[in-house]
């Protein structure tokens, strides 16, 4: 077994090949050599390597996994392409909080795909319409948001969207729904739409914000310390949304439906 390990995790090359014939099958050496950016002499090595480990044959010069390699691949590509996403930027990962992320949508991190991180001036955040959703949320056609913390500057948006015919869920804590009691008329009065719901989650969930519209993904994580520094992550690709999804989906799982507040 630990032969094996060390097949196929001290060689990069090594895991890449395996994962392009796990994800696009039997392919011929010029397509490895141009799917993965190699030589021939960079790249026969490590196949010869995998092959005298019963992880891969060759037909005819047609290269593709053995049953074993199959195994193997199915269990390390989830893996990798999660280590992938974390090491785009560690240190945002290590100094935010995660836990609160079920296990099961942690473990499939790397649906997120490519991501940024934006980070909003705290000079302004008061005083200045969030730039976050000036550009992102102003124009989505269905909008799902988690949030803990007060964020007045949304409210306006919201109103907009749900004037405009657009689905709008939201999902918040008791403190946030009582400081909004100033607007308490407003609110109710928007809550009589079919397309407006609004939840509200009594346990202490330390998650800042996860935003769902039907084109991107923005979540606020607290710091391990339990800070709030609007450290936005927004990912675009269509399996980032639907992992954003089902992430708002078991958060609002956890609250209660209101018709009024």
């Amino acid at each position: 077994m630990n032969s094996l390990i060390e097949t196929v995790f001290f060689s990069e090359k090594r895991k890449a090949v395996l994962i392009l014939l796990f994800e696009k099958g039997p392919l011929p050496i010029e397509t490895i050599k141009s799917e993965l950016d190699e030589t021939s002499v960079s790249i026969l090595p490590q196949i010869k390597v995998l092959i005298d480990n019963n992880l891969i044959i060759q037909n005819d010069g047609i290269y593709q996994l053995t049953h074993l390699g199959e195994t193997v691949a199915e269990k390390v590509s989830p893996f990798i392409k999660n280590l992938q996403v974390l090491s785009v930027n560690p240190k945002f990962w290590s100094e935010h909080d995660t836990g609160e992320i079920p296990e099961n949508l942690f473990n499939r991190i790397q649906e997120i795909g490519d991501f940024k991180i934006i980070e909003i001036d705290l000079r302004t955040i008061y005083y200045e319409p969030n730039p976050i959703i000036r550009e992102h949320i102003k124009n989505a056609s269905s909008i799902k948001t988690f949030i803990t913390y007060y964020a007045p500057e949304y409210v306006m948006v919201y109103y907009d969207r749900l004037m405009s015919g657009a689905p709008v869920s939201i999902t918040t804590s008791d403190y946030i729904v009582n400081m909004a009691k100033d607007y308490k008329t407003e609110i109710n009065n928007l809550l009589q739409l079919d397309r407006a719901e609004l939840n509200v989650c009594s346990a202490d969930v330390k998650i800042a914000e996860v935003t769902v519209t039907d084109k991107i993904l923005l979540m606020v994580l607290y710091s391990t310390a339990g800070n709030l520094d609007y450290d936005f992550l927004a990912a675009e690709s269509p399996s980032a949304v639907q992992w954003g999804n089902e992430l708002y989906d078991y958060l609002r799982s956890r609250s209660v439906n209101k018709k009024e507040i």
